[in-house]
């Protein structure tokens, strides 16, 4: 879309569409998953509001919109922490309040992105308050978040949230297969599996240890479910070797059991690890459907664990016990 690759161009159409009009906020929340393109979304809507043609903005053309495409538009301002620092703090708000008096360059507006809401420190988003409730009538302000909940409610409330949605099965499988067309054995699992956010399957794809783990994860998934004292040893030491893999060792296990759950309650057709559907079977046949919700909780209790920084190797006791 205006060589920008997003996925949502419905939801941008009516974006720009309003800037044509003359009508935009002056601060937006661009909410959704990285995966969806959502700072390529964020980067076509400043190309938008700086563009010198209104009426027909971005027009890719204008000078302005040439200098957005290749960000080096001197009107767009990206806003990034320190070399030497992770987070966008206090200092950094300061300074971009003092930035934002200057005038644009040679743009109708001027434009400041925040790439990533997750590194604003609250004390910046507290200094961040008196710029976004009395900008000048020339600035504008997009920040892309996956959670807008990361942000103070007080920034909230002064933005316009826009969130973006997973996509269709059907989109997900259509970018698979235009961009990764070596990929057709798996690609009903990929698109699956991506659960409507199509650049996860980049991450699949380029990680040669996925499939390992993926099927070492299924291989142990009955071990998770006998409560024999071997097996807990045994898995014990397969989350010792695997243990910075642990959060996804978890999710594998998740979506098994999720599968199995289905298979046993004759809704097969929703199942996301299809070429694992034999497997899945044999585990389906050996319990009944109140174990495998009862584990299903269990793992959802155990992702929360380790969200705490509870260990792998305590996680996975409280699990086969």
């Amino acid at each position: 879309m205006y060589g920008y690759d997003i996925f949502h161009e419905d939801l941008m159409n009516g974006l720009i569409n309003a800037v044509r009009g003359g009508v935009n906020a002056h601060a937006y929340i661009f909410e959704g998953d990285s995966g969806l393109n959502v700072e390529n979304a964020a980067r076509l809507f400043a190309a938008a509001l700086t563009c010198v043609n209104a009426e027909i903005a971005p027009c890719g053309s204008c000078p302005s919109c040439v200098e957005a495409k290749a960000d080096t538009n001197p009107d767009i301002i990206f806003s990034k922490p320190d070399r030497d620092r992770k987070t966008i703090g206090a200092k950094n708000m300061r300074a971009l309040e003092a930035d934002v008096s200057t005038k644009p360059f040679a743009a109708r507006r001027k434009v400041y992105v925040f790439t990533d809401a997750s590194i604003i420190t609250e004390e910046a988003q507290n200094a961040f308050l008196k710029t976004l409730e009395e900008p000048p009538e020339y600035a504008a302000f997009i920040i892309v978040t996956e959670n807008a909940d990361l942000l103070l409610e007080t920034i909230r409330s002064r933005c316009v949230i826009v969130h973006f949605p997973a996509v269709s099965e059907n989109e997900v499988r259509k970018y698979i297969s235009e961009k990764y067309p070596q990929e057709s054995d798996r690609l009903d699992f990929l698109a699956k599996y991506c659960a409507g956010i199509p650049k996860r399957a980049d991450d699949i794809i380029s990680d040669e240890s996925f499939e390992t783990l993926r099927k070492s994860a299924l291989d142990r998934l009955p071990m998770l479910l006998t409560r024999r004292g071997d097996d807990i040893f045994e898995l014990q030491s397969y989350v010792e070797e695997n243990k910075d893999d642990f959060a996804r060792i978890l999710g594998f296990w998740m979506s098994f059991l999720r599968d199995v759950l289905l298979l046993q309650t004759d809704a097969a057709s929703g199942i996301i690890n299809v070429d694992k559907r034999d497997a899945l079977r044999r585990i389906c046949a050996a319990y009944d459907p109140k174990k495998t919700v009862s584990m299903l909780d269990a793992l959802a209790t155990a992702q929360k664990m380790f969200a705490r920084y509870v260990s792998p190797k305590a996680v996975t006791y409280w699990l086969a016990l």
